[in-house]
């Protein structure tokens, strides 16, 4: 094989597991469903193969469950994988502020941060969900990319399924005028804590920044508890 089909057949694999992820995130893949690499190879216009490595890799993340004579089925929330996931990045977000706060940050760099705010600002006025979410998770990405910790975000990332569905599901359901009143929060008071932990940063208060960053990230346990009682059928039975 030529290193040009290999290259295209390493960028398959990445798109396909790529987009089944995304798809599991933002519930077009509903926790439950169970999945035909068949079926997924059609609607995804790629071979079998590559549709059984992108499932093997979503495995390992725990987006879905592979049930030997039954199938492979899409996972459903685990209230334990939420409270690991907010435990590691709350310490590895912790450890990335604190050094940002003493090397500083350029005045670049700051402009990158303040660009990805506005269009979140924006994404959320147009109730484009999906784009809120990522362009909020490019924010943090973008804090590790600057003290040189990209590595430990990506590593992480293999562990946010959970974490990153809770968040989608926070957006869709309570975060616009269409929404009733319920007991989480709008993603609204998420940007207003963005811009005070940006404020903060700038400053190179790493008190302020700590404390804010521990509140900002508190509020996704309380959410998958109120969201559960919602959206039983997308969660694990209680142990």
């Amino acid at each position: 094989m030529n290193m040009q089909k290999l290259t295209q057949k390493t960028v398959a694999r990445e798109d396909v597991y790529e987009t089944l992820r995304q798809q599991i995130i933002e519930f077009e893949l509903l926790p439950g469903e169970f999945l035909s690499e068949n079926g997924l190879a059609a609607k995804l216009n790629v071979n079998r193969t590559t549709v059984r490595e992108a499932l093997a890799r979503l495995e390992m993340d725990h987006c879905v469950e592979v049930f030997p004579q039954r199938g492979t089925q899409v996972s459903r929330i685990s209230s334990d994988r939420i409270r690991q996931a907010v435990f590691l990045r709350s310490t590895l977000e912790q450890n990335v502020l604190e050094q940002l706060c003493e090397t500083g940050v350029t005045p670049e760099q700051f402009s990158l941060l303040e660009e990805s705010l506005q269009r979140q600002r924006n994404y959320f006025a147009e109730q484009k969900e999906s784009s809120l979410l990522n362009e909020d998770t490019r924010m943090h990405r973008m804090l590790y990319r600057f003290c040189g910790r990209e590595a430990a975000w990506n590593a992480f990332s293999t562990l946010n399924c959970d974490m990153m569905r809770i968040r989608f599901l926070k957006i869709r359901t309570f975060s616009y005028p269409r929404a009733q009143l319920g007991p989480v929060d709008s993603w609204e008071n998420l940007l207003i804590e963005h811009r005070m932990m940006l404020d903060a940063l700038r400053k190179r208060d790493a008190e302020a920044l700590g404390l804010l960053s521990s509140a900002h990230l508190s509020h996704i346990e309380r959410n998958a508890a109120d969201l559960r009682m919602i959206y039983p059928q997308y969660f694990e039975a209680d142990a």
